[in-house]
């Protein structure tokens, strides 16, 4: 199952390329498989059911959780870019009062 998922994702990278008229350039081998997309995909049938309902309700936990975890993940990121640069802004104006920093323009 994990070669066939990596082999998709290596014909999937080849068609991108193909299409952005990149064929000559390398292509790097697809990342490995997520263990909880595995984990998924070894309990689905190939109708897209769930193969018991036990496994529906775990797959939807690891969905959620993941989810929250991207979601957390942004917000962090978000804060800690937004207080870098503002640390950043407050360095100069200080630089500025001091006279050892000259701003030029707006």
């Amino acid at each position: 199952m994990e070669q066939k998922l990596l082999a998709e994702k290596t014909k999937k990278k080849l068609q991108e390329a193909a299409q952005s008229g990149n064929v000559d350039s390398v292509i790097d081998p697809p990342s490995p498989i997520i263990r909880h997309v595995k984990w998924k995909m070894a309990r689905t049938k190939k109708t897209g059911e769930m193969t018991i309902e036990a496994a529906k309700e775990i797959a939807e936990k690891i969905v959620s959780h993941f989810q929250l975890t991207i979601t957390i993940m942004f917000e962090y990121f978000e804060n800690a870019m937004y207080h870098c640069v503002f640390s950043v802004r407050d360095s100069f104006e200080e630089q500025a009062t001091q006279g050892s920093f000259v701003p030029h323009g707006r």
